[in-house]
């Protein structure tokens, strides 16, 4: 894993465990290793997202989750959670979900909720297979009577 991949990961994880507190650019290059501006340039070439947009998405996941597991008041939640006033907090629960956070209290329906994905993944998904070792298998799907045997056959293509 490359050094950038790294510090994107570092990123990813601070975020994750301060989820609940203020994060600021400053924060997320001091983990980095990188000035403010190549952290959050880094931050957004790997994740598709600015710092800001990452963090209120995955906010609003949890506060989702707890409004629906909990009795939770909303203000209880928005507070918990970051957000600088309910208004604000029921806002942006609107824009990303369609619904009000005190409706989705009481009767939750099906959201999509933001799922963090950790760069360091989508770096060991890209290593290279080596094509010369893969064997084909065909597979054929045959009708046949009931109680009856299936034959198989397979061969090395060309």
């Amino acid at each position: 894993m490359d050094e950038q991949t790294e510090a994107v990961q570092r990123m990813q994880d601070y975020i994750g465990v301060h989820v609940t507190e203020e994060i600021t650019l400053s924060d997320l290059a001091r983990v980095s290793c990188f000035s403010p501006f190549y952290a959050h340039r880094l931050f957004r070439t790997y994740t598709g997202f600015t710092p800001a947009e990452y963090i209120r998405k995955l906010r609003l996941a949890q506060s989702a989750l707890r409004l629906k597991a909990a009795g939770s008041r909303v203000t209880d939640v928005a507070f918990d959670l970051g957000f600088g006033s309910a208004d604000g907090y029921t806002r942006a629960f609107h824009r990303e979900f369609g619904c009000n956070p005190g409706t989705y209290a009481r009767s939750p329906i099906p959201i999509t909720l933001f799922v963090p994905y950790g760069v360091k993944f989508r770096a060991l998904r890209k290593e290279k297979i080596d094509m010369e070792k893969v064997q084909s298998v065909f597979v054929q799907v045959m009708e046949k009577p009931e109680r009856q045997v299936i034959i198989k056959r397979g061969g090395v293509c060309c």
